[in-house]
């Protein structure tokens, strides 16, 4: 089975994430994925974004996430020409996983499962909600961020809310408004319990 964790800029995705690999379950982010995969695409992406995205650093060739960041929020056509890259090498990743581990669980976590079609690989759906507020108060405290930025961020995620956006596959939702993390872990207990998951005791954590 593979189950989609998405949510919103600062939900408490991540958290989950940790809870749900606590319990044995094997989860992948896809931002973290996602930077691997530029330098598995490399000659497309330098070719993309041009030589100047690579400094030299200890003897290694780094592209730059923040100078290639710099040119997909301004430019959307060229964050389509990104995506067109990554998220076809991403699919093939999580399909060869499927078909090597037919026994196993994957969980995988980003944002913009709606975006990428990823949420057509998924069986199932955890989705985390916090409320506005909320989560404009963790990014500021997180990230050090403005709430200008903020809700730039949250323009920009248009295409996650589940009241916006139809998942097409049966979705639950996990609420994260900094209750007792008692509370929250019961709530990814009771999914997975639901799911059949395999997880370890509840006294674990």
């Amino acid at each position: 089975m593979i189950v989609g964790l998405t949510g919103k800029s600062c939900s408490g995705k991540n958290h989950v994430g940790t809870i749900l690999k606590k319990m044995g379950l094997e989860v992948w982010d896809l931002d973290v994925l996602a930077h691997d995969g530029l330098y598995a695409n490399s000659d497309a992406i330098i070719k993309l974004f041009g030589p100047e995205i690579v400094y030299h650093e200890d003897g290694k060739d780094i592209i730059s996430r923040k100078a290639i960041g710099k040119v997909v929020f301004s430019d959307p056509s060229m964050r389509k020409k990104l995506e067109d890259i990554l998220y076809p090498w991403l699919r093939g990743l999580i399909l060869d996983w499927k078909d090597s581990h037919p026994d196993r669980n994957l969980v995988i976590n980003g944002a913009l499962l709606y975006r990428s079609g990823f949420n057509n690989l998924c069986d199932f759906i955890i989705y985390v909600d916090a409320d506005y507020d909320v989560r404009l108060k963790r990014a500021m405290s997180r990230d050090g961020i403005s709430e200008e930025a903020f809700r730039l961020r949250e323009q920009s995620q248009s295409d996650v809310d589940f009241r916006d956006v139809d998942y097409g596959v049966p979705l639950e939702v996990v609420t994260n408004n900094n209750t007792h993390m008692d509370k929250l872990n019961q709530q990814v207990f009771n999914i997975c319990d639901r799911l059949g998951m395999e997880q370890h005791s509840i006294q674990e954590f």
